[in-house]
């Protein structure tokens, strides 16, 4: 006879890895951001203060709007050149041929390092003294042979950037790939008989057709440079100064080296607030395409 709580009993073991992962800490870190609580004061927790937390956050504090401005700036420059080089990279190693596949599969190297790896592998590459990027870029632009690269706000930022479009490049380089590789191959013939140029047939015929695709593309690369952290510890630790101080970091930095739990839990749940917005639009794209 079937069980009719057969299923039931199967998805527990589930449920249960989910409730102790997600469910417990998101409940848990919520509890906290309405109370006050600051473990330099006081090993438990704090009184009640309600919303006192998430207007402090929103009117009372400068270094999180700062925050806001960094983590704008790299989301915006990081998921535009990842989404170009991914592109890019989609267009010339499309295929099957065994240069290609060889090619895409050296590629994936960095997508595979974990991004705290990465943070200190290109902390010790730009090092001035031996790193091996500083040396190719000081003969490369001789006025920056030398330069603490890390030490300026501006390029320092741009190397959190680079290291993360290099990171990511390779697995929206697959999906591109997949999705170019999904496309009916008759409008393109028909407008390469046509007499269409290569750029043109992109432009015209493949791009449009690569929208949905793209666009769940570009939300998820935005989820992922919303939450960037790891790299932003191990290669800049937020410096110079707060110039790459992220706002996943402004809440490390206030936890962890300020104790502030409470406090850190309200920012916390503002950025999982816009995440959640975000990967809310990406499942209804993913819905409207099965």
């Amino acid at each position: 006879m079937k069980d009719k709580h057969l299923k039931y009993w199967l998805i527990t073991p589930a449920f249960v890895v989910i409730a102790a992962t997600l469910l417990y800490p998101l409940g848990a870190a919520l509890w906290y951001s309405v109370h006050e609580w600051n473990l330099a004061q006081q090993p438990t927790l704090g009184p009640f203060v309600g919303m006192e937390n998430y207007n402090r956050v929103i009117t009372d504090d400068p270094d999180f709007w700062h925050s806001i401005r960094v983590t704008s700036v790299f989301t915006v420059f990081s998921v535009f050149f990842t989404m170009i080089l991914a592109m890019g990279l989609a267009l010339l190693l499309a295929g099957a041929d065994m240069m290609r596949v060889s090619v895409r599969t050296l590629l994936v190297i960095p997508f595979a390092m974990s991004p705290a790896l990465l943070g200190i592998s290109w902390r010790f590459l730009f090092n001035p003294e031996f790193g091996a990027f500083a040396a190719v870029v000081g003969a490369v632009v001789p006025s920056l042979k030398g330069v603490p690269i890390l030490a300026d706000p501006t390029l320092a930022m741009a190397t959190l950037i680079a290291s993360d479009v290099w990171h990511w490049s390779p697995y929206f380089m697959l999906l591109f790939i997949g999705a170019l590789a999904a496309l009916p191959q008759e409008t393109v013939e028909a407008a390469q008989v046509d007499g269409a140029s290569k750029t043109r047939v992109f432009f015209e015929i493949v791009l449009p057709q690569l929208r949905p695709v793209l666009a769940i593309a570009l939300l998820l690369k935005a989820i992922f440079s919303l939450k960037v952290l790891d790299q932003v510890v191990t290669l800049t630790n937020g410096g110079p100064g707060t110039a790459t101080e992220t706002l996943a970091h402004f809440v490390f930095q206030t936890a962890f080296r300020w104790y502030d739990l409470g406090y850190a839990a309200a920012v916390a749940y503002l950025l999982a607030a816009v995440m959640a917005v975000l990967a809310a639009i990406y499942s209804r794209f993913v819905m409207e395409r099965q």
